[in-house]
């Protein structure tokens, strides 16, 4: 089968599942797994043959609502390729905003704690921008441990991250020792959770999505916490639920931190960057 008559053949058959731009990009994904390039690389190729076999299994995988990173075993994220498998949860382009908040601060050196690391894509890519950072990433599911592994040694970082297997503050002394602690937090309600999409409910791990009856849990955990693990000058960086501002500038102000929070590309509020003033 060529590229070009494949190209139009996914984009009929995703366009009955999903939005038929999403559709056009997966397409564009699925080719570039197969001719091994650049997603935006396939219009290059499009005279070439691929292997037909291969190309309608995982439309006929994608088409029963398996999310395809699930099926390729590979997402992007701040432009760059990351290993995933079921098991973990898929990094959304909404954590971009977390990472582009950690870089406008004055913190090019010293500790970063990530609780929670998943695929590891938040702390592989702060050590990618930040040369002279250490981050210990922390997370309770072996499997996210292995993949973070994975990808942190495909971008030759894995000197620089410490892997800990533990449920979040819990392996760690209760004294200040990081410069930053960053999380992208289960933060979906238990009655949010019946409203998402199909896909998201069969595939994904529930435990990484999902923090409790409010689904602000995590939030306060880590506002109620924190302050304990941070060196004077300390930050906190984390992510927020498109609904939740309200709800979260109260702990905020109860917990009594500094805070600036940041939108997403839609325009919801999405990362919160904070901080004490006197510790």
């Amino acid at each position: 089968m060529k590229v070009l008559q494949a190209l139009k053949h996914a984009k009929e058959v995703l366009s009955e599942i999903e939005d038929k731009e999403y559709a056009k990009w997966e397409t564009l994904l699925i080719l570039s797994h197969l001719l091994k390039v650049p997603p935006l690389n396939v219009y290059l190729y499009l005279d070439k043959e691929i292997s037909q076999k291969s190309f309608l299994k995982i439309l006929e995988e994608r088409k029963k609502k398996k999310p395809l990173p699930y099926i390729l075993k590979t997402t992007y994220f701040w432009g760059r390729k990351f290993y995933v498998e079921e098991g973990v949860l898929i990094p959304r382009q909404d954590t971009e905003n977390l990472v582009s908040a950690f870089l406008e601060l004055p913190l090019k050196k010293g500790r970063v704690l990530e609780l929670g690391v998943g695929a590891g894509t938040i702390s592989v890519t702060l050590l990618l921008e930040r040369k002279n950072l250490k981050v210990f990433a922390v997370d309770i599911n072996p499997k996210a441990l292995r993949i973070t592994k994975k990808n942190a040694k495909n971008y030759k970082v894995e000197k620089r991250l410490f892997l800990i297997k533990g449920d979040w503050f819990s392996p760690f002394l209760e004294k200040p020792f990081f410069d930053a602690i960053v999380s992208n937090p289960p933060y979906i309600s238990s009655e949010e959770w019946e409203t998402l999409e199909e896909e998201v409910k069969l595939y994904e791990p529930k435990s990484a999505l999902v923090s409790g009856k409010e689904g602000t849990e995590f939030q306060e955990k880590l506002l109620k916490f924190s302050d304990k693990y941070l060196l004077k000058g300390g930050f906190l960086i984390f992510e927020i639920g498109y609904n939740q501002g309200k709800k979260i500038r109260e702990l905020l102000d109860f917990y009594r931190w500094s805070f600036k929070i940041y939108r997403d590309l839609k325009g919801y509020e999405r990362v919160v960057v904070a901080w004490k003033e006197n510790t």
